[in-house]
C-alpha cells in the first residue's frame, strides 16, 4: 500500500512538473498578461516645402544651360510622342515639363529677351490647350508641326551662344 501511495505521489509530482513546464512557455504567458493601453500620440504632420538650392559655384549661365537642356529634352519627347495612337498623358506631361523649364529660363534672362520668350511660351500654352482638347488624336499631325516649329524658333533665338549676353 505504501508503494502505491509513493507511486501516486511520484506520478502526481511528475504531472505537476509537466504542467508547470508547459504553462511556463513565454508565448503562453504573454497571452495572459494584460497589455497597457496605448494612448494616441498626437504627432505633428510634417510638410515638406520644395526649395531649390543654388549650390556654390552655380552661375546663371550654368542654370540656363541646364534648364535649356531639360526643355530641349522634353520638347523632343513631346514631338516623338505626338503620333496617332500615342499616349495622351505622356504628351501632356512632356509639354507641361517643357513649359516649366521655359518659365525657369525666362527668370534668368533680361526683360527684352524675356518678352520674346513670353510670346513663344504663350504659343506653347495654346498648343497645350489644343492637345488637351484633342483626346481622340484628330489633330495630332497639326500639333506635331506646331511643336516642331516652336522647337526650331526657340533653338534659333535662345541657344546659349545667341543669348549669352542677355543672361542676368
Amino acid at each position: 500500500m505504501r508503494f502505491f501511495r509513493a507511486r501516486k505521489l511520484i506520478l502526481f509530482l511528475c504531472a505537476l512538473v509537466l504542467i508547470f513546464e508547459l504553462a511556463g512557455c513565454e508565448s503562453l504567458g504573454r497571452k495572459f498578461v494584460r497589455k497597457p493601453k496605448v494612448e494616441d500620440k498626437k504627432t505633428e504632420e510634417v510638410v515638406f516645402a520644395p526649395q531649390e538650392y543654388k549650390g556654390e559655384g552655380v552661375t546663371n549661365e550654368d542654370l540656363y544651360k541646364q534648364y535649356f537642356l531639360y526643355w530641349r529634352t522634353w520638347q523632343d519627347e513631346l514631338i516623338d510622342s505626338l503620333e496617332p495612337k500615342g499616349n495622351h498623358k505622356r504628351q501632356i506631361d512632356s509639354i507641361n515639363e517643357g513649359l516649366k523649364n521655359l518659365e525657369n529660363i525666362k527668370l534668368l534672362i533680361k526683360p527684352e529677351a524675356a518678352a520674346r520668350l513670353e510670346e513663344l511660351i504663350k504659343n506653347m500654352q495654346a498648343l497645350r490647350q489644343a492637345m488637351v482638347k484633342d483626346i481622340y488624336f484628330n489633330n495630332v499631325a497639326n500639333n506635331r508641326r506646331r511643336a516642331d516649329r516652336l522647337r526650331r524658333d526657340i533653338l534659333k533665338d535662345f541657344s546659349f551662344g545667341k543669348i549669352k549676353g542677355s543672361i542676368l
